[in-house]
């Protein structure tokens, strides 16, 4: 009514994942209400709440990498049923059949949540108004699992009857006041204000407990779980956090032509010890040229232009590196001394680490043509990060394998461009287009002095190509582009043995045997182990180049590969994203589509070679096997098979340029078919509006490298994984 309104809705959505067994269930309920209590005070209530259930993978599952990637790899010959139809394990519980016995491991996925506000508006008078408001967020979730006798192998049964469950509780409060006032001043001058506060608090609680070795596997309880040593585990912990920030904006507006905005916040956060505080301000001004005078003879042809720039600090913590005592330093249990229990260093304090900032100019002009029917935005950005967070790799030796630090400074350099178009408009026709696209570059501006060329980090050596002189590349250096991508070249297949030089060695695919001997690097292996000739095949490591083997590009020409000889291949970064998208309507039907991609990067798949390579030994690889050299296939186009890399010949082992392909994609993100049923047609059933409506999303991608499952979620190395859902979806919207 004329005081208030509500909203209340039920949802309910189900899902079946890929794999057996796995799905997605949610109930989730919500109710949006506001009341004007008096004419100058207004409540506004909202309550949210979602129950869910699920299972992500099958209880004898691994991980969604080795789950995904070893299905496409089960060979054809797998037997998966004997001959009366019965199923059969396969050669392992985690690879073999999954349909054999899931039966077995029993998962139980459950989370509440309530997401609930309130929130008071009061009017003082004309222009200034006050709102505070009060966000409760309580979540709980509960994980049990229990795994019944299972056939480990056909004929070993896993007895351990291993359970375990756990409990977490989380609790968010949030509670914010915010003073609003805008006034036109006079007819020319507008101003906008606002100051405000905010407090958020954080508690969550966690519990957890495992045990194994029950007398039979009828029940899953925790109690019947064997009382013996090492038996049984029972572990909780607490993570509070505090962010305490004040913040303020004002806007200024002169004759809708000339604008000006000022903000400033401050932001105190818990996890930061020495350095809570961090203070970010900005500003920004426009002006709308096209209101001048001297624009309006061009008024016909240019509808709005404006011209815009801005100067703004942001603050960032990550909490992806950051927990929430990650700065204090940590303890952790260690094994006992002298039947007592001890404690190790688990991670260094290190109190004085700070926001992490990036400072942001930008410049940017805004166009409208033709009455609005044509928009373009374009914009100009420099961010300098500084204050970067980076793990810092210490000396064994110390006990501690890394220390985060704030590591210097990077750029990141950049162009926006949007455009707009009303094509078509008529009585039955519109066609409408949009496309955006943005380049952005990145480059290390500096870096903590550490007595190194560049200060440079976790960089490697490579040949210039000049000769012996080699240069340092990777890692984190001063000026350079990080990210960069590095690999041996293949430049084809020797065919016959008048192909290999005499003179040529190979030693740039032994990373593995290196490993096999304990040692970093050729160079550190003992004579006794290189071996030559004959002597050397059995080395792993030095071996005679065969026809079927790669022509490695030696490039300093010394007459070994080694890895030396590693090239660069490209950044594993699109350097430009962006995205279109179209809408046709005709009279009572309406086409929609929407396109993104990505440009200009490279992607190493290692999946395909893993295949090819049959690295694990048991799976299949992919047709392209039928491409390898043999003596019977001399023009095959991809190196000689070799079971499991035998021999260490690493043809398929090693990062090359035969599995790096551009990463380039256009993802068909989006078609939508809707059709709105005529008013005479649903007027007759007390109707005002239908619409039916047909939906395709994540339909596909157009890329060279077929067998990534997400190419714009990838930063350089493709492999197995949960992909997009192709979802089709049939809708019908009714208006009473």
């Amino acid at each position: 009514n004329d005081r208030g309104h509500y909203y209340a809705g039920l949802g309910y959505n189900y899902s079946e994942g890929l794999p057996i067994n796995t799905f997605y269930e949610r109930y989730s309920f919500v109710f949006n209400g506001d009341y004007k209590i008096k004419p100058w005070l207004t409540s506004y209530s909202s309550l949210n709440f979602t129950r869910a259930n699920w299972e992500n993978l099958p209880g004898s599952a691994v991980s969604e990498y080795n789950y995904f990637g070893r299905i496409l790899s089960t060979p054809p010959t797998v037997r998966y049923e004997d001959e009366e139809g019965n199923l059969l394990l396969g050669q392992h519980y985690q690879d073999g059949n999954q349909q054999y016995q899931p039966e077995k491991f029993i998962r139980d996925n459950q989370s509440d949540k309530f997401t609930m506000n309130q929130s008071f508006n009061i009017d003082f008078m004309k222009g200034l108004s006050l709102k505070v408001s009060g966000n409760w967020y309580y979540e709980e979730q509960l994980a049990e699992s229990f795994n019944k006798d299972f056939y480990q192998t056909p004929t070993v049964i896993n007895t351990t009857r291993s359970t375990s469950s756990n409990w977490r509780r989380k609790f968010d409060q949030t509670y914010n006041a915010v003073l609003n006032y805008s006034n036109q001043i006079t007819q020319d001058h507008y101003l906008d204000a606002m100051i405000g506060t905010e407090y958020y608090d954080s508690y969550t609680r966690y519990l957890s407990a495992s045990g194994s070795g029950a007398a039979t596997d009828d029940f899953g309880d925790l109690e019947l779980t064997d009382k013996g040593e090492n038996k049984r585990n029972i572990d909780t912990y607490h993570n509070k956090e505090r962010i305490m920030s004040y913040f303020g904006r004002a806007n200024y507006d002169f004759r809708s032509k000339y604008l000006l905005s000022l903000v400033m916040r401050s932001d105190g956060y818990s996890r930061l010890v020495d350095n809570r505080w961090g203070v970010f301000p900005g500003v920004s001004a426009g002006w709308v040229f096209s209101k001048e005078k001297f624009m309006q003879k061009y008024s016909d042809i240019l509808s709005f232009g404006k011209l815009r720039a801005s100067f703004g600090l942001n603050g960032k913590v990550d909490t992806n590196q950051i927990g929430y005592y990650t700065l204090q330093g940590s303890y952790s249990t260690s094994s006992k001394y002298d039947g007592n229990t001890s404690y190790v260093i688990g991670s260094i304090p290190n109190p004085g680490l700070r926001w992490e900032k990036s400072r942001t100019i930008e410049a940017g002009l805004d166009l409208s043509f033709l009455e609005n029917r044509l928009n373009a935005n374009f914009t100009y950005y420099n961010r300098l990060t500084s204050d970067k967070y980076a793990n810092i790799s210490l000396p064994s030796s110390s006990g501690i394998s890394s220390v985060l630090t704030n590591n210097g400074k990077i750029r990141n350099k950049g162009i926006e461009i949007d455009l707009n178009a009303k094509i078509i408009q008529t009585k039955d026709w519109n066609w409408t287009v949009g496309a955006n696209i943005a380049y952005n570059k990145n480059i290390i501006v500096s870096l903590p002095n550490n007595g190194l060329d560049k200060n440079r980090q976790d960089a490697f050596q490579v040949y210039s190509g000049n000769g012996d002189e080699k240069i340092w590349v990777g890692g984190y250096q001063e000026g350079q582009e990080p990210g960069m991508m590095y690999a041996f070249q293949a430049d084809g297949i020797y065919k016959n043995w008048d192909e290999i030089p005499d003179y040529l060695e190979d030693r740039g695919g032994g990373a593995s045997a290196c490993v096999l001997y304990g040692k970093k690097s050729w160079d550190e292996l003992p004579d006794s182990d290189k071996g030559t000739g004959e002597e050397g095949a059995s080395k792993v490591k030095k071996l005679p180049i065969q026809p079927g083997d790669v022509k490695w590009k030696d490039v300093n020409g010394d007459g070994v590969i080694d890895q030396y000889d590693m090239v660069k291949v490209g950044n594993t970064k699109p350097r430009y994203t962006g995205g279109f998208n179209t809408n046709l309507s005709w009279k009572n039907l309406r086409l929609y589509a929407a396109f993104d991609f990505g440009l200009d990067y490279k992607i190493y798949d290692q999946t395909s070679n893993w295949f090819l390579g049959c690295m694990q030994g048991s799976y299949n690889m992919t047709t392209d096997v039928k491409n390898t050299w043999s003596e019977t296939n001399p023009n095959g186009t991809l190196p000689k098979y070799y079971w499991a890399d035998q021999l260490g010949k690493s043809n398929y082992y090693r990062r090359s340029t035969m599995f790096c392909y551009d990463g380039s994609y256009l993802a068909i993100r989006e078609i939508s078919l809707a059709y709105t049923l005529p008013k005479n047609w649903v007027q007759k059933v007390m109707l005002q509006n239908v619409e039916v409506s047909v939906t395709g999303q994540n339909l596909g991608y157009i890329t060279q490298c077929a067998l990534v499952a997400t190419p714009e979620t990838m930063a350089g190395i493709a492999g197995s994984g949960y992909a997009l859902p192709r979802t089709l979806l049939f809708g019908i919207s009714v208006t009473l």
